[in-house]
């Protein structure tokens, strides 16, 4: 889903945001051309990439903690690293949890007063944008996207009506996983790597290792492209060179079936210094990264790519493991002639997924919708038969189909017999059926 308002400002900010901690990446579009760059706001400089916001000049300190302090007797709060501060010295209250606090929408008790948890987290968001100035002013914001590992429609809801009680020239507010942003980083990457393809791994402190590469469908247009995942558990208690062989091992079985000419780390698993094998066998051949702050990265890019696309990126869609697989539509005639009519694209979040229109039926007793896989596979005709239909002569009977999902891989078709005006009443019949998709 995404909130619009008036384009004020050139500025694309990606928010990587969890319940411990955010970061901010940004870039200016000054004529969204990839091959000339992006002005850095901090330097005035040209830059390929965002830039990721720091607490600490000249340092990658790119976390920032998600937390309010209220100064004890006062009114004024203080967000990130000075909040956790003051309230460690024990001058203030601290307020940390903010967005699962806003997720179960329940108040907030600070100094005997009552909060509520959106406004509270509506006020860390105001606080963070406070740090990016004088760099870039809030109406400057073109567009915010935020992303997490995995988000939710509860999530999206309750980010974009946080941000929304802000004042910012923001024209779109976005919410996306972390895969997400990972493919528009890929692609505002080079061509060529872009082809061979790139593997993220993901490492976490609690052992868990996630590895995600990218297919892509180029029979379709756009090109169609989704993830293919994997994960190992290598338990915390290992390190140095257990740790290493173990993580070789397994990032060499997901590689054997994975093409990648370009590897990504990132997670607090691969600090400490203990790649050795590990690190030659991902160099041979291949470009290799780490850092921290890639899922920031790619959410401005993903800003850049909704507000205004360089025209050097190829048309593409990517297939959130929440979203649509195939396209949704339906054989209709039109003037006589044969059409086909889209009704859900692929590509849409289920959870976002709803439509409603109303049909002529043609003849008989049953409804199909048309179901086709860009992920590669035949199409599938979806039929729901309407039994009790009254008869009626071909082409008056109206009906009203509710197309929505109640999870990534089922669509919902309800169908309601809305007859044909005073001629033919409706019998009130509705039907409806679910499908794997």
């Amino acid at each position: 889903m995404i909130i619009s308002k008036t384009p004020a400002g050139k500025f694309m900010l990606g928010i990587d945001f969890s319940d411990e901690y955010c970061q901010i990446s940004y870039l200016y579009n000054k004529r969204a051309r990839f091959g000339r760059g992006f002005v850095n706001a901090a330097t005035g400089g040209i830059t390929r990439e965002p830039v990721t916001f720091s607490a600490v000049q000249g340092q990658e300190a790119y976390e920032i903690p998600v937390a309010l302090c209220k100064r004890t007797g006062s009114s004024v709060w203080l967000a990130g690293q000075a909040a956790l501060e003051t309230a460690s010295d024990g001058e203030g209250t601290a307020v940390t949890g903010l967005l699962e606090k806003a997720r179960e929408d329940r108040p907030v008790m600070v100094e005997g007063e009552e909060y509520n948890a959106g406004s509270l987290l509506a006020l860390f968001l105001r606080r963070c944008l406070a740090m990016l100035e004088p760099e870039i002013a809030p109406e400057q914001i073109a567009a915010v996207v935020f992303t997490a590992p995995s988000m939710d429609y509860a999530t999206e809801q309750i980010l974009q009506r946080a941000f929304g009680r802000l004042e910012t020239g923001a024209q779109q507010v976005i919410c996306e996983s972390h895969q997400e942003s990972f493919f528009s980083y890929m692609l505002m990457q080079d061509a060529e790597q872009r082809r061979a393809g790139m593997l993220l791994c993901e490492y976490g402190a609690d052992g868990e290792v996630s590895f995600s590469t990218l297919l892509y469908n180029r029979r379709t247009s756009p090109v169609v492209y989704w993830a293919q995942t994997g994960k190992r558990n290598i338990s915390p208690s290992v390190h140095g060179q257990g740790r290493d062989r173990e993580f070789t091992i397994a990032v060499q079985d997901f590689l054997q079936e994975n093409e990648a000419s370009a590897v990504y780390l990132t997670g607090e698993g691969f600090n400490g210094g203990w790649m050795k094998d590990a690190a030659v066998f991902l160099c041979r051949g291949r470009r290799v990264f780490q850092g921290e702050n890639l899922f920031s990265k790619g959410a401005a890019y993903s800003a850049l790519l909704h507000v205004d696309k360089p025209s050097e990126i190829p048309d593409s869609i990517f297939l959130a493991q929440d979203a649509l697989r195939s396209n949704i539509g339906i054989e209709v005639l039109l003037r006589e002639q044969k059409g086909y009519h889209v009704l859900l694209d692929a590509g849409v979040k289920w959870y976002n997924a709803e439509v409603e229109e109303d049909f002529i039926l043609e003849n008989g007793k049953e409804f199909s919708l048309l179901r086709t896989p860009v992920t590669g596979g035949d199409p599938q005709e979806l039929t729901v038969k309407l039994n009790g239909l009254p008869d009626r002569p071909d082409r008056t009977t109206r009906l009203r189909v509710v197309l929505t999902m109640p999870a990534a891989d089922r669509l919902r078709v309800q169908i309601s017999d809305l007859g044909f005006g005073d001629i033919f009443p409706s019998g009130g019949g509705v039907w409806a059926e679910t499908f794997a998709v």
